[in-house]
């Protein structure tokens, strides 16, 4: 996909800043230390998934007792689930991300009824290599520094947790932003940011009637863009503009009128390009910000709220799609994986449009947590269950309204974003109901 060629540039260049953080690179690299065979990644990413999820499923059998069908299904659900197969034959960060993020919440529910001094440095550390790999963890040092402060230690080391929490992200995104200005020319921690707020707001402004549109009165900075995404809306009709799903068509399409020069080919894989869109991160930032301020009621109908319904109903994306539906890959791919030609085959495909059913999937599994909360309060859950999974289910249930505002402002939901989220719900969903027979 897209993301991929960033990653391999990435790791092939050895560099500790670009479009993306850099950790899923630095795995890549690690795997080509051994080797550079394909297969080597793809057992890498699903063999730290596993040993990720065991942790995860052992931690939640410790919470509670469990019924039998309810440990299978569990462990069905984690181990044997076909999105995490397949999305583990892709080169993104995703599997990797969702195992450290398995890894991240098993702790936060150790740490309530195990607090050791060497768990909570554990957890400060896989804290901060998930906020190497995915700009999603964003939201992951808010959550742990919260749930540090009501864990049984003391004021002491509570004080020392949130500084040195607040002292390794800050230490990140300052070396990440140095070696975002080295590499890419301007000083700033994430590129992508810019870009996607960019996207996020011309999605709901192409909705703006032209005639009030034309009464737009720009500030200077923003009168070059604000130009071409007008020449863009003029020359392309409503029905063949991008609309739903929201997707980052305004990132990466070469058509897009945020692109800094038209025509660009293969921009994933395009390192001059790539410069180029860094230098105007900072201005489309501003400009995105601006739209948004402008036409807030808008942005509300036309992106929120769209993006709400893919929260719950997220697309299949490359999930559906083998390879984007080419034959070929970029040049990276080739010279990285020691490939004869950029030709690439598959030995299945077909298959592919049964994940277009998951987020039907992801719904169901959002209304089957729903409803075991509601039951759990309604049949007095919290006299029947014990102290350690009472407080497993408030952090899981703190971690999904910060997970949904966070994923709702910040990106396009997709689903390959939501299989962790799938995880989490169905696991506690079904511990939810389970709860009248084996509470204690």
């Amino acid at each position: 996909m897209q993301d991929s060629y960033n990653y391999l540039r990435s790791a092939a260049t050895n560099i500790d800043a670009n479009l993306w953080p850099v950790g899923y690179a630095k795995l890549i690299r690690f795997a080509g230390f051994f080797s550079h065979c394909d297969h080597l990644l793809v057992f890498l990413q699903l063999f730290i998934y596993h040993i990720c999820g065991l942790f995860y499923f052992h931690t939640l059998l410790a919470l509670r007792p469990c019924s039998k069908w309810l440990q299978w299904t569990m462990f069905i659900f984690i181990f044997l689930n076909p999105a995490i197969l397949y999305l583990s034959n892709y080169v993104t960060s995703d599997v990797y991300f969702i195992g450290i993020s398995l890894v991240w919440m098993a702790q936060l529910f150790r740490l309530t009824y195990k607090p050791t001094l060497l768990l909570l440095s554990l957890h400060l550390l896989v804290l901060l290599l998930a906020f190497t790999v995915r700009y999603h963890a964003l939201i992951y040092p808010v959550i742990s520094m919260t749930v540090i402060v009501f864990c049984q230690y003391s004021a002491t080391v509570k004080a020392w947790a949130i500084a040195m929490t607040i002292f390794l992200v800050g230490a990140f995104i300052l070396y990440t932003t140095r070696q975002t200005e080295t590499h890419m020319g301007r000083r700033q921690f994430s590129v992508f940011s810019g870009w996607q707020m960019a996207n996020n707001a011309v999605y709901a402004y192409v909705h703006i009637p032209a005639n009030k549109r034309s009464q737009d009165t720009v500030p200077p900075q923003f009168k070059d863009i604000h130009s071409r995404v007008h020449q863009w809306l003029d020359s392309v009709p409503m029905s063949q503009r991008p609309d739903r799903p929201i997707m980052a068509y305004f990132i990466w399409d070469p058509g897009s009128p945020l692109q800094p020069e038209t025509g660009a080919q293969n921009i994933s894989d395009n390192a001059s390009h790539l410069r180029k869109m860094a230098q105007v991160a900072p201005l489309l930032n501003d400009y995105g910000k601006y739209l948004i301020a402008r036409y807030p009621v808008p942005y509300i109908q036309y992106y929120i709220w769209p993006n709400l319904l893919q929260y719950m109903l997220p697309p299949a994306e490359n999930l559906a799609v083998y390879n984007d539906g080419l034959d070929s890959v970029l040049p990276v791919a080739k010279d990285w994986f020691h490939y004869n030609t950029t030709h690439i085959y598959k030995r299945a495909g077909a298959e592919l449009k049964y994940f277009n059913f998951y987020p039907y999937l992801m719904l169901l599994i959002l209304l089957f947590f729903a409803i075991g909360w509601i039951k759990y309060l309604y049949q007095e859950g919290r006299a029947i269950a014990n102290e350690h999974f009472r407080y497993a289910l408030t952090i899981v249930t703190y971690y999904w309204l910060v997970n949904i505002g966070f994923s709702v402002l910040a990106s396009p939901v997709v689903l390959r974003y939501q299989l962790f989220n799938m995880i989490i719900g169905a696991t506690f969903g079904g511990m939810l109901w389970d709860m009248k027979v084996y509470g204690k």
